[in-house]
């Protein structure tokens, strides 16, 4: 509950201590009124039981945000779920038998089949060194736990770490035990974070998410006080972390930053100047980007990437700030004073002067790197990035009003009211805490609506802000019935108390003026503490069922059920019986046994990353997507007709894999692949059709292919053995290997496989390296005609949103933004 047990007060000055010091301040305001004495509980007597119950309830809803993320591990077991885990998985388990230099230097030729990857380049490695650092750290206690398993339980384990984490961020910017308990308990449960951090989901996010709340967490707790910058270093670390597991840090820079230009800003309101905030943010940034540099995806980007550069300039221009301070101090100027804001408007301007000279000339050597497709999403309307393979990830279309509910359910309403509140009590008293929760929810707020993935983000501040209403509330309860008035009533009052039963006893309680339920409390009822209470038991009936006495719970536990499949098994109704789906579990069990060891398996990329894991089998491309090129490449051979389609994959591929149930069938994902495939390869669609709308279903039904579609590998791939021999293939070409049990998966074997190509490629002769003699050594396409033939009619990829790119107007860029709308 809140530090002071008291309720009311007598009205006076606020007085701060420390504003200028990263704004936060204490002060003291009070309003006198009087009320009967006696009936109620000792202050100190309810604040050490709402101590308790707020002690208790953290540690449910850590336990319980634990419990619940293992509902996967109950029902299916100790298994990795989903797509991107299972390369994670991989990853890990190859730095824990090869060392951490073998990691960093690890090409690996299993994947992006006949290039390969350069893993030890291209990936966050945070995770993985976690999950060994865990590993090796259970085998000295000798509680060994195998790599898989501890995979499979690092989400839940963060998931209750996070929970603890945004408690504490509640509590920073509170003063409050009962928000902080609050929090825990709603982000324990909210489906938003549910949705990343199921056991078995080993994604960056699931480790990531506890990084960012410990990053947000050290840098608010850095403001707390003018003795407390130091912490600042902290929180560089712990962003430091943060960088190394998820490409999503650029979020959390730009928000740290955003946050010390507006903590500048309301120093400036207040007339006051902190040197601490820019201790604080200078340790962070130094700190902080040190360690990014570290990281391999990331190297020099915090300089050169346009979407990191906001945070280089707030630390420039906070110490230009500083020197400007200097000067104001010298020349004895009040801070508002004109003489001070010419001396800064001089100081800035020969800033932003220097600043501009030298990015010009950066900007002509090309130094600077574009935004991302990824980036720049979030700020055009979806489908329109130019990017078709962007354009193609159902997680990247905006979210809904239905988005938001169905992800933070009862927080969603929460978190506007929370916000409403807590922006009115900032007008009054705004302490760092505060004015980052306002900046966070307007930041995630917006990001969720551009992207659903991103919904994410607004799991840790809706259950914040939701807490902040649930705690202040019952904090003003419990401070409203404590009574105070026997310990502060002096003696003439106790005298006249026993002189007659009617005479008013005078009760002097304080209110902590932070808190706008408490504001309003005393300002209305400061003359009517009876009705005042039954004010206060009113909004307690109201608010307990709407937020404690919904359903979040058993939406939660029903939203951790249907997150809990790990995709490669599934419940399903068959003939109206309940049976376990693991067809596609067991087909790449089928590659793994079935198969050749140098087996190379072409599927579309979305399940890369399951082959290798579980199948053990060579990849042409998974879900890194870092080459659109070699992307478009297999959404051609799969898109081509029958014949021409295997004229390349004889060359690349031994076995071709293909989802083929009726929902989520690669059939569905069709359009896409030939999208894709036709911003390479002008040969597929025409020109004025970029969006390959000829190749598809009439009425969207499967059975009235498009002749386009009808005559294309997948078509046929899918179709065969289904339609009553309707479909047929030549078995010269392509035969039929294996159908898992429900029909989801079909693989087929490659006939008439080129194995002076297949051997061409594995010749490490072969392969580039670059530079020359190191371990980056990129393999080729094989010199076989068709292979050539195809590549000479490839365009090189360029991001269409390149400033660096000369030719933009094409006539497949205008009609592909044309058509996207």
């Amino acid at each position: 509950m809140t530090k002071g047990g008291k309720v009311a007060v007598t009205k006076g000055s606020a007085q701060s201590d420390g504003a200028g010091e990263g704004g936060m301040s204490k002060a003291k305001s009070s309003t006198t009124f009087v009320a009967t004495g006696g009936g109620s509980l000792p202050a100190w007597a309810l604040k050490a039981v709402s101590t308790i119950v707020s002690a208790v309830i953290l540690i449910y809803s850590v336990h319980r945000a634990y419990d619940i993320r293992l509902t996967s591990v109950r029902l299916y077991g100790e298994l990795i779920h989903e797509f991107d885990p299972w390369f994670n998985y991989r990853a890990t388990q190859y730095l824990s038998d090869n060392g951490w230099r073998a990691f960093f230097q690890w090409y690996d030729y299993m994947s992006w089949y006949p290039l390969g990857r350069p893993v030890g380049t291209t990936i966050f490695p945070g995770m993985q060194l976690t999950g060994v650092a865990i590993h090796r750290v259970l085998e000295m206690l000798g509680r060994g736990m195998s790599i898989n398993n501890i995979c499979v339980y690092i989400p839940a384990w963060f998931g209750s770490i996070a929970t603890v984490l945004a408690a504490l961020i509640a509590y920073e910017s509170s003063n409050s035990l009962s928000v902080m308990a609050f929090t825990a308990y709603f982000f324990s449960i909210v489906p938003a974070h549910l949705m990343r951090s199921m056991a078995g989901e080993f994604d960056n996010e699931c480790v990531a998410m506890a990084a960012m709340l410990l990053t947000f967490y050290m840098w608010v707790r850095s403001l707390r006080s003018s003795s407390s910058w130091p912490i600042g270093a902290l929180a560089g670390v712990a962003y430091g972390y943060m960088v190394s597991t998820w490409g999503g840090y650029i979020f959390v820079l730009n928000m740290v930053a955003f946050h010390a230009s507006v903590c500048v800003l309301l120093d400036w309101a207040r007339g006051t100047y902190s040197v601490s905030l820019l201790r604080a943010y200078s340790l962070f940034f130094v700190i902080g980007t040190a360690l990014a540099i570290c990281v391999p995806p990331v190297e020099w980007t915090p300089f050169r990437s346009l979407e990191q550069l906001t945070a280089l300039f707030v630390f420039v221009f906070m110490w230009a700030l500083h020197y400007s301070e200097y000067l104001r101090e010298r020349a004895r100027a009040p801070i508002h004073s004109s003489k001070a804001l010419q001396i800064r408007a001089r100081i800035f301007m020969g800033t932003l002067s220097l600043l501009l000279i030298v990015a010009i000339y950066l900007f002509s050597t090309g130094y600077f790197r574009p935004f991302s497709s990824r980036v720049r999403a979030l700020f055009v309307k979806h489908t329109r990035t130019g990017n078709p393979l962007v354009d193609s990830v159902a997680e990247h279309h905006p979210a809904s009003n239905d988005d938001f509910f169905g992800y933070l359910h009862v927080c969603y309403n929460g978190w506007i009211i929370g916000f409403f509140f807590m922006s009115v009590s900032c007008f009054f008293h705004c302490t760092p805490g505060m004015s980052f929760l306002l900046l966070y929810s307007i930041l995630a707020y917006y990001f969720s609506l551009k992207m659903s993935r991103l919904l994410l983000l607004s799991a840790p501040v809706a259950s914040i802000l939701t807490g902040y209403v649930v705690g202040s509330i019952v904090d003003l309860a419990a401070d409203c019935f404590a009574a105070s008035g026997t310990e502060h009533a002096d003696s003439k009052e106790h005298q006249g108390k026993a002189r007659g039963k009617g005479q008013k006893e005078q009760i002097t309680v304080e209110c902590g003026c932070h808190n706008p339920f408490y504001k309003l409390w005393c300002n209305s009822f400061s003359s009517r503490l009876v009705v005042g209470k039954f004010f206060v038991v009113v909004v307690l009936a109201i608010c307990g069922p709407t937020f404690l006495g919904s359903n979040l719970r058993i939406y939660s536990e029903q939203f951790a059920d249907s997150m809990s499949s790990p995709q490669i098994i599934m419940r399903a109704t068959v003939g109206g019986r309940r049976v376990i789906l693991d067809d596609y579990y067991v087909s790449y069990l089928w590659l793994r046994n079935n198969t050749p060891e140098d087996a190379r398996i072409l599927s579309w990329w979305d399940y890369g990353y399951q082959i290798t894991g579980i199948g053990n089998r060579t990849t042409l491309a998974d879900g890194n997507t870092w080459n659109h090129e070699h992307i478009a490449t297999i959404g051609k051979m799969l898109t081509s007709p029958v014949k021409e389609s295997h004229a390349l994959i004889r060359h690349l591929a031994d076995y071709v894999l293909i989802w083929a149930g009726y929902d989520g069938s690669d059939l569905l994902k069709s359009p896409h692949m030939a999208r894709i495939g036709n911003s390479v390869y002008r040969d597929i669609c025409s020109e004025d059709d970029p969006l390959c709308t000829q190749f598809g279903f009439y009425s969207g039904d499967f059975s009235k292919p498009t002749p386009m579609m009808q005559r294309s590998l997948l078509y046929n791939l899918h179709r065969f053995g289904t339609d009553g021999g309707k479909t047929q293939l030549d078995k010269n070409m392509f035969q039929l290997a294996y159908v898992s049990k429900y029909g989801l998966v079909k693989i087929y074997k490659v006939m008439n496989v080129s194995e002076e190509s297949k051997a061409w490629v594995a010749d490490p002769k072969n392969r580039v390296c670059d530079p020359p003699g190191s371990w980056i050594c990129a393999g080729q396409y094989p010199p076989a005609k068709e292979i050539q033939d195809m590549l000479a009619k490839r365009i090189d990829y360029e991001q269409l949103e390149d400033f660096n790119r000369r030719n933009r107007s094409d006539a497949y860029y205008r009609a592909y933004m044309r058509q996207m709308g």
